[in-house]
């Protein structure tokens, strides 16, 4: 059954050659929490780097800390802080670049929180420089729908003016649309197809009960986009892709076969290495806001 499927999803393509490369911008965040007594503390950042000529040029970078009261979803709130300041910037420096790609998935851009009532109060607030989700500071249950509102309206602004050149890459997808087996279809995918090729688009639509803001859902309301699983490298891990329009994958592709390592976008690998928030990172941070260690016990337990 499930060779009988690959025959007709899998794709094996050979690379085309003399392709004039393209100016791609990578886009990706970090973000670290601690829970203590008090509230969540937690550090978000977001890098766009763009690849030019073989270079890589770190063009814009934000970054925030705070502090969120324990529960109620503090710590989902501080990773829609993080993805917002990504789309911030992929939609600030967009214009500089042929290609951009954010790392995760669209649907996980748009969320998975069912509403019924769509609301506007942050439509007319959003800006690429600052977060208005974060002036409700008295119910987080607020806060967090506005997040997921303020994320909602950044998507809708980056497809409505970048839509045709912006690709999600998603390395870890656990969706089971192709083979509906046990198994993702990226497990099922890199144990029995080699070489490099790609699977069959498939049409997706986001669901209008998915769009909390009412000004986002003009644009991403039934939106249709594709989805395909690629591997960039003989020796590679297979990607998902994400993107709206079919007839540019192939496209895609070409462009980011002569700009993998080991079957992923270098300009990925990079942003994602600047973002990723260090020990020392955390250590400097908890002895800024005056948090000491926890002290290891030199009793054995036995004694304690």
């Amino acid at each position: 059954m499930i060779k009988d499927k690959l025959e007709k999803v899998w794709i094996p393509y050979s690379p085309q050659t003399g392709i004039t490369p393209k100016k791609v911008l990578a886009v990706d965040g970090g973000l670290w929490s601690k829970e203590t007594r008090s509230g969540v503390i937690f550090i978000a950042d977001a890098e766009a780097v763009l690849m030019s000529d073989g270079n890589i040029i770190r063009l814009d970078d934000k970054a925030l800390i705070d502090v969120f009261r324990p529960g109620n979803k503090a710590k989902e709130r501080a990773s829609l802080i993080m993805q917002l300041l990504e789309l911030q910037l992929a939609i600030k420096n967009g214009n500089k670049a042929d290609l951009i790609l954010l790392d995760g998935s669209i649907s996980k851009k748009v969320g998975r929180h069912k509403t019924d009532l769509k609301i506007s109060d942050v439509d007319d607030l959003f800006s690429l420089d600052d977060i208005a989700s974060l002036k409700e500071r008295e119910s987080e249950e607020k806060m967090h729908k506005y997040l997921v509102a303020e994320n909602q309206i950044a998507l809708s602004i980056l497809i409505e003016k970048y839509g045709d050149k912006v690709l999600f890459v998603s390395k870890n997808s656990k969706t089971s649309d192709i083979f509906n087996q046990g198994y993702s279809d990226v497990i099922i995918l890199e144990l029995f197809t080699q070489g490099i090729g790609y699977s069959e688009p498939i049409e997706k639509v986001i669901e209008d009960k998915y769009i909390l803001s009412l000004g986002a859902s003009k644009i991403l309301s039934n939106l249709k986009y594709y989805t395909s699983f690629i591997r960039l490298d003989n020796e590679g891990k297979i990607l998902r892709l994400d993107f709206l329009k079919r007839s540019n994958l192939i496209d895609f592709i070409n462009s980011l076969i002569p700009i993998c390592v080991r079957g992923y976008p270098y300009p990925l690998l990079e942003v994602h290495k600047d973002v990723r928030i260090s020990r020392e990172d955390i250590k400097r941070i908890m002895r800024l806001l005056g948090i000491k260690p926890k002290q290891e016990e030199w009793w054995p337990s036995q004694f304690l």
